[in-house]
Order: structure tokens, then sequence, then C-alpha cells
């Protein structure tokens, strides 16, 4: 199974103490990505929403106790393995609901959707990455002035030369790079706060890039 990366046990600490700014932080992130997760899964708007809250329940009541420990696997890996029990429990409560009425859509989504932890616990990763990159660069756009946020987004993202953007946003060329290479530290800054693996600035281009 893919290896996830450990949530920083700072964070888990900071939770465990019921800090209002730990939780805030931890449900930017990860309550868009287990809802996200489920979608994939084939559930609709609404069983989507009542996974996410399940598995953040599960959350809540088990971080207080929670400790590292090796045999155990990492907190994240615990949390992909509850929001993917929860969310096949949904879909087979509703297989077991419309087997009697005759709705072939459940099936349908279990026969589109075969286990594949490999390829689900790669799925929750990347939806918690994406979303973890892109709520980070939310936290860092206010800090800069609009023109050094268009230096970065207009070269790193967009993949216009910092000639033309320096040009266009009439700043020198130095300016641009500075700003940008500002802003991707700043978000690597933020993302530290979350995660411990070290998102390179190769990653985070490619995230903006792709998501």
């Amino acid at each position: 199974m893919t290896q996830l990366p450990q949530t920083r046990q700072s964070l888990l600490i900071r939770l465990s103490r019921n800090s209002n700014d730990a939780w805030s932080e931890f449900l930017e992130v990860y309550e868009q990505a287990i809802y996200t997760f489920a979608r994939r899964r084939g559930l609709q708007d609404a069983d989507a929403w009542d996974v996410t809250q399940e598995v953040l329940a599960a959350v809540e009541k088990k971080v207080e106790s929670w400790q590292a420990d090796p045999e155990k696997g990492t907190f994240r890996g615990w949390l992909y393995r509850v929001a993917r029990n929860v969310a096949v429990d949904k879909i087979h409560a509703q297989s077991r609901r419309a087997s009697g009425s005759g709705d072939s859509r459940v099936a349908k989504i279990l026969a589109e959707h075969p286990e594949d932890h490999e390829q689900e616990s790669t799925l929750f990763w990347t939806n918690y990455r994406r979303r973890l990159l892109h709520w980070a660069a939310e936290q860092v756009k206010p800090d800069y002035k609009e023109s050094s946020w268009q230096s970065f987004w207009m070269t790193s993202v967009e993949g216009h030369s910092a000639d033309d953007v320096a040009a266009q946003l009439e700043l020198s060329v130095g300016s641009v790079y500075a700003a940008k290479f500002r802003i991707v530290n700043k978000i690597r800054t933020i993302v530290s706060r979350l995660d411990d693996i070290d998102h390179g600035e190769d990653e985070i281009l490619t995230e903006f890039r792709t998501g």
C-alpha cells in the first residue's frame, strides 16, 4: 500500500487539547479531502457528507488517546481506513435497501468501484495533498500585494516567462523571481504546520497546475 506521510504529532496534541485553531486547520484540509474521496467512491452529495461527518466524529473521539505506534501504523493511515470503511458501509447499506426494489444504481456503483486498497489509498492521499496545498495558498495570499501574487501565479502556474510577466506588471524581472520564491516558501511553511513531509517547490507548482 502507498506509504502516507505522517500528520504532525504537534497537530494531534493540539487537537487532543481541543485547540480551536488546530481543529479549524484540520477541518479546512481533511473535511474536503474525505468528502471528495467519498464522492469518488460513487456516493451522492448527501451520503458523502454523512460519511465525512462520521469520520470526523471518529477522529474527535479517538484523537485524545491516539499514540504513535509503528504496529498500528500512522494516524493518516488509520484515518484513511476509517474513511474507506465508512464509505463502503454506506454503499452496502444502500445496496441492501435497493435489492428489494430492483434499483440497479447501487449495484453499478459497486461494480465500478472494485476493492483496490492501493488505488484507494493513493486517491485519498492525492485528495488530501491537493486540498492542503490550496488551503495553504489561501492563507498566504492576503499577505502579499496583488502584483506579487500575480507574479507567482503567472510564472509558476500559468507558465509565462519572467520577462513577459515583468513587462505586463511593470516590474523588474528580479522582483518577479523574488515574489515567486517568497510565496512558494511561505506556502511550504504553512504546510509544515500540518504535515511532516517536505513538499518541494516542484510538487507545489505541479499541484497548482493540475488541481
